[in-house]
């Protein structure tokens, strides 16, 4: 019998106010501390749900009980050994999936973000009772089980085994669209919800085929998996996902999902879309089930610190639109296309050699989830580099008849199925054992030093040729070469407004920094003349190299000159293609 009960009630959908009951029977005579997560598992930045918090208060059968709040999180109380009853309400308008959300159409709700836990109540069995009274007809989806009274998808009771698996479980709620599928023998669900118009069977068939390419690099499903499901919040403007034990939360725009009059049309974004089911799915085994020890067991009123996203995100990164390539959801085009951007947003920026992947996990917390206008300059990626260093590995790998897929099946026995998780240099010593010094060296030196990796070598060993050209302008990663405007440098990163153009970003040591452009910058002339950001890209393809161009802008409120050096964009711009066939083939795993 569950010893703590939360009542969820929709309270007020246009202030955006949930309502929560928590109840429980003290089981010892001194206080009792309530708190709440100050982050969520996925997502290394502190959050402050509590800030969302208001109009707390405690009762007994015999009235009132105080609460003393003991900082920004936590509370607390003196009891008379009666079973306790606490309210508050909870203000619900993060419009992500790392919050709570609640409008006249959905709910998207985290009980991390909702359910004060009660010290010394955690460790065992709760009940979430969640109901909505001016929208009786909204259904609930979520991988909590339901109560046996509870019917599928129905507001009522759902059962979690512990308070850590509560905050584990994120419910959609709302007029949902819901269709099963089977992976492995698992129940697998889609739910959307926003009313979005879809091929929503399209879409399960398509996912099917993607966790089966996940689940082969494993060698299975992980044995406590039951059941599976994909939530996925429709709105007209969002993108993202964060990944649970048994489901994941996903936010998407109704343009990312295919439509039901074109059923052959598969765009950029819906493959998009595909990806990012893709890589929350192979969270399933990889960060949920397989991460760093130090998050054994997360400690969510603090931060927690490993220098292992580069592995766990990173890694997660690379598999995710491999598996829709070896599923037959994405073109080897298509994805050469989408290596090219990941291979030049890394070694086309000065952040590369200024911090390392290791570094770059360890400082997550202040650095990659609070980037500011210095981060092209400062901060790698460790999703994207990351993802890099598994390439790289993969390359490595291969040129000795072995495979990144049986290097991480031996990753999951001794990280994942074991339940150990795995300290900082545990997996470059496995990769030690299985590849040899040489491969895991190596490994070593791209994680930990701030330096380009071997890309050029390594794409050839997958039989990738590697040719370059210089960027046309400064939104272009990859592709065919942009005849819009001839190659120039500018380094910095820009914004069309409607008095000119926002300067947002500046590269160091471009043309930009040595004009003496700064972040926040309005150019609002060139040369004399008014520009937009197009305009500007114009004039710079206008003036020949070895000039200057005269600009005219506000820093603030103080009116400026400079003189921008005109230079040609360096030849830098990395473009993939074919030229093993089976060489590619094999690191591929399809057909060409």
């Amino acid at each position: 019998m569950a010893k703590v009960r939360y009542q969820i009630e929709l309270k007020d959908p246009v202030a955006h106010l949930v309502q929560v009951c928590l109840e429980f029977s003290p089981t010892t005579d001194d206080d009792m501390v309530l708190s709440l997560p100050a982050w969520i598992p996925g997502s290394y930045m502190i959050r402050d749900y509590a800030k969302h918090l208001q109009g707390l208060n405690a009762s007994d059968p015999e009235g009132t009980l105080p609460l003393i709040q003991l900082d920004k999180q936590s509370w607390r109380l003196s009891h008379r050994g009666l079973p306790v009853q606490l309210r508050y309400l909870v203000y619900a308008f993060d419009l992500s999936v790392r919050g709570n959300y609640l409008d006249d159409q959905l709910a998207a709700l985290n009980p991390c973000a909702l359910c004060l836990a009660v010290q010394g109540l955690t460790d065992g069995p709760l009940e979430l009772t969640i109901s909505a009274p001016y929208q009786r007809d909204w259904q609930v989806a979520t991988g909590l089980r339901p109560k046996p009274a509870t019917a599928f998808l129905g507001q009522g009771t759902y059962l979690a085994t512990d308070y850590q698996q509560l905050i584990d479980s994120p419910l959609l709620l709302g007029k949902l669209q819901c269709q099963q599928f089977m992976v492995a023998g698992i129940p697998h669900y889609m739910v959307l919800a926003g009313e979005p118009e879809t091929d929503i069977t399209r879409l399960c068939t398509d996912l099917t085929s993607i966790c089966e390419a996940q689940a082969q690099v494993f060698g299975g499903l992980p044995a406590d998996l039951t059941q599976y499901w994909f939530l996925s919040w429709v709105t007209d403007k969002g993108y993202g996902g964060l990944e649970h034990m048994n489901s994941t939360l996903l936010l998407l725009s109704h343009q990312d999902l295919p439509h039901p009059l074109r059923p052959d049309e598969s765009t950029e974004a819906y493959r998009s879309f595909l990806g990012l089911c893709s890589h929350e799915y192979f969270h399933t085994w990889w960060v949920k089930r397989a991460k760093p020890a130090q998050f054994l067991p997360y400690q969510t009123e603090r931060e927690q610190y490993t220098a292992q996203l580069w592995l766990y995100e990173g890694f997660t990164s690379y598999f995710d639109d491999l598996a829709l390539v070896r599923s037959g959801k994405m073109t080897v085009a298509q994805y050469l296309t989408t290596l090219e951007q990941s291979i030049n947003k890394v070694s086309l920026l000065p952040a590369e050699s200024v911090q390392s992947v290791a570094d770059s996990s360890f400082n997550a917390w202040t650095k990659y989830y609070k980037q500011d206008e210095n981060a092209p300059n400062a901060v790698v990626s460790y999703y994207l580099k990351g993802s890099l260093i598994a390439l790289c590995l993969q390359a490595r790998l291969q040129q000795q008849d072995l495979s990144l897929e049986n290097l991480m099946q031996q990753a999951w026995l001794a990280f994942g199925a074991s339940g150990q998780g795995s300290l900082e240099d545990d997996f470059i010593g496995l990769t030690r054992r299985y590849a040899g010094h040489e491969v895991a060296n190596a490994l070593e030196s791209w994680v930990h030093q701030a330096e380009p990796l071997p890309l050029e070598q390594c794409l050839t060993q997958l039989g990738l040729k590697v040719s370059y050209r210089a960027r046309s302008h400064p939104k272009d990663w990859s592709g065919s070469a942009g005849s819009q405007y001839p190659a120039r440098d500018l380094g910095a990163v820009t914004s069309g407004t409607a008095e000119g153009v926002q300067v947002l970003q500046v590269l160091l040591g471009s043309a930009a920094h040595k004009a003496g452009l700064m972040a926040q910058d309005l150019i609002i002339a060139a040369n004399h003349k008014k520009v937009t950001e197009a305009s500007l890209l114009q004039v710079l393809a206008d003036t020949e190299p070895g000039r200057t161009l005269t600009l005219h802008l506000f820093r603030r409120q103080r009116l400026i000159e400079l003189q921008l050096p005109v230079v040609l964009a360096a030849e830098s711009l990395r473009m993939l293609q074919t030229q093993h066939a089976e060489t590619v083939q094999r690191w591929l795993g399809v057909a060409l």
